[in-house]
């Protein structure tokens, strides 16, 4: 009696060993796949310095954090003689150069070069930046230069918005034919102190429009746009002007070429459309919607398929491009992203999508599933016996 007891004991305790691993198996049947189909973090996104939304200060210090948003060259100076062109110094500088579609931000910077404060008439130093509106190669009169800072007793010291005389051949300020003074400017240098050495920061802001109707200023009605750009350094007490693109064949009285084919590019762009969809099966991260990033920037889409589905491909502006996830589209116009998701077709009565995690890789996932079929021959297998 005492043994079929015991023996009576040992087959309960077994089955319910076999109960528990049986329910544990369940279990994980159902965990595991649910937790493979769990969301991922948000995309990060990356953007375009040219674009702002923040305007900076404009007092002639680059405090930290107000040009972060900016498009920074590096540049170098070639500081002329005007009489002969010859190549006095080189001075090393840095162009940062923003916008938020109402106004231009431009910031230069030029280094380890000395102070010099000279308010006698024709003797002054100053920087401008000068436009060519249209790029193309050609200076009219009216439409180009919008900015300039020199020191105080100088004929542009509180005119700084500047256009291209045709007829004179010369920049001059707006108001000198009777056109408003808009934007705003400042200067300092680290060591002012007459001949010491030290680092220039000058800052500007140029309205995008020209405010009063005033012709001599920016009209950028449609975007993308391009303009050419010029920044002249002038330091006529030592007889010296230096122009970045540099122009060496131009460099005597470099303020009267009209050799506009030596500017640089400045392209201004909008904020670009990024129309998010789907076909049924899923759903994206960021979610079905329009978005605007600026020029340049990578938005990272990801796909998630619904349960009994799997993502299939993207089609960016309707053609497929794959099924990369996440798909980075770059910004550079609109763009439309469809993601679209197909059907799972069922195996064994039930069907399983997987996806990877943060907190369970997708091989994980995958061992653990052909597990749960071998625990449960196994827990049979003992049963039968």
């Amino acid at each position: 009696m005492y043994f079929q007891e015991k023996g009576d004991s040992i087959m309960k305790k077994g089955q319910i060993v076999r109960l528990s691993a049986l329910s544990l198996t369940i279990l994980l049947g159902i965990w595991i796949p649910l937790s493979c189909l769990a969301y991922p973090e948000p995309p990060i996104h990356s953007g375009w310095a040219g674009w702002t939304t923040a305007e900076p200060t404009i007092d002639g210090t680059m405090a930290a954090g107000e040009w972060d948003d900016a498009t920074i060259r590096d540049f170098t100076f070639e500081m002329r003689s005007r009489s002969d062109g010859s190549l006095q110094k080189t001075l090393d500088a840095r162009f940062h150069v923003e916008n938020n579609w109402t106004y231009l931000f431009a910031a230069v910077e030029i280094f380890n070069d000395d102070y010099e404060a000279q308010d006698f008439a024709n003797n002054w130093n100053g920087l401008a930046i000068l436009f060519d509106d249209e790029h193309d190669g050609v200076l009219s009169g009216g439409e180009n230069g919008e900015g300039v800072t020199t020191w105080s007793g100088s004929p542009f010291y509180s005119d700084n918005d500047l256009y291209w005389d045709g007829v004179a051949s010369y920049w001059a300020p707006d108001t000198f034919a009777g056109q408003t003074n808009d934007g705003a400017l400042a200067w300092s240098h680290t060591n002012p102190v007459q001949g010491a050495m030290g680092d220039w920061t000058f800052e500007m802001i140029i309205p995008l429009v020209g405010t009063d109707g005033d012709a001599y200023d920016f009209a950028i009605t449609t975007l993308p746009k391009t303009v050419g750009y010029k920044i002249w350094f002038q330091e006529p007490n030592k007889g010296t002007d230096g122009v970045y693109p540099d122009d060496p064949a131009a460099n005597i009285n470099i303020d009267e070429t009209s050799d506009g084919a030596t500017f640089g590019d400045l392209t201004f762009h909008p904020l670009y459309t990024l129309t998010i969809t789907t076909t049924p099966g899923g759903s994206t991260n960021p979610p079905w919607g329009d978005y605007q990033y600026p020029y340049g920037t990578i938005v990272n889409v990801l796909a998630t398929p619904s349960f009994g589905y799997t993502f299939d491909h993207w089609e960016l502006d309707t053609v497929n491009v794959g099924d990369t996830n996440p798909y980075p589209v770059l910004m550079d116009s609109n763009h439309t992203l469809l993601a679209a998701f197909a059907s799972r077709p069922a195996v064994g009565g039930y069907s399983v999508a997987l996806t990877k995690t943060d907190s369970m890789p997708k091989l994980a996932c995958y061992v653990a599933l052909l597990a749960i079929p071998s625990a449960i021959v196994i827990i049979t297998r003992r049963k039968k016996k």
